[in-house]
């Protein structure tokens, strides 16, 4: 009797550990869905950035062109135009170091924005400006998280655009 030792090679897909496993984000979603908190910091910051530069721009504006009825009414009659300056250009330079921190997955540039943000909600809360207060905690929100992800190693410059990008809208 002869033994029959032809095989065929059925193919049935290659061992799990000779794939590559598929990584899956581990980092949190700004407000659980739209994106990843760098593009988040990125995002919010800008628009800091740039409010923040409009509002020097008026308060400037409003010093050198507005009559006292305008400073009435934007309650600037008693203000002081050096302490104005000085707080914008204060606050333009800590959105535009989070801005950068995010971009080169940098914690310290984000922690300036970060204290930026609590005193502004400290200031908010002791002047009873709940609305403020709720603004500068929710700004507080993705960066603490993107400093987070940084600290831990969940987010970097390696993993980023194969794991951890997440966008609803932007590319």
């Amino acid at each position: 009797m002869s033994s029959n030792n032809n095989t065929t090679a059925i193919s049935t897909g290659a061992p799990v550990d000779n794939l590559k496993k598929q990584e899956v984000k581990q980092g949190h979603s700004f407000l659980g869905c739209l994106c990843d908190m760098r593009r988040a910091v990125i995002i919010l910051d800008t628009l800091g950035f740039f409010g923040s530069i409009i509002g020097l721009l008026v308060v400037i504006l409003y010093d050198k062109y507005g009559t006292e009825d305008d400073k009435q009414l934007l309650m600037l009659e008693n203000y002081d135009f050096g302490a104005f300056v000085a707080i914008y250009s204060a606050v333009i330079i800590a959105h535009f170091s989070g801005i950068m921190g995010a971009l080169t997955f940098t914690i310290c540039p984000i922690l300036i924005t970060i204290l930026m943000n609590i005193a502004y909600a400290v200031l908010s809360g002791l002047s009873k400006n709940w609305i403020g207060l709720g603004v500068y905690i929710f700004l507080l929100y993705p960066h603490v998280f993107l400093c987070h992800e940084l600290a831990k190693g969940i987010m970097t410059k390696e993993n980023y655009r194969s794991q951890e990008r997440q966008s609803c809208c932007c590319v």
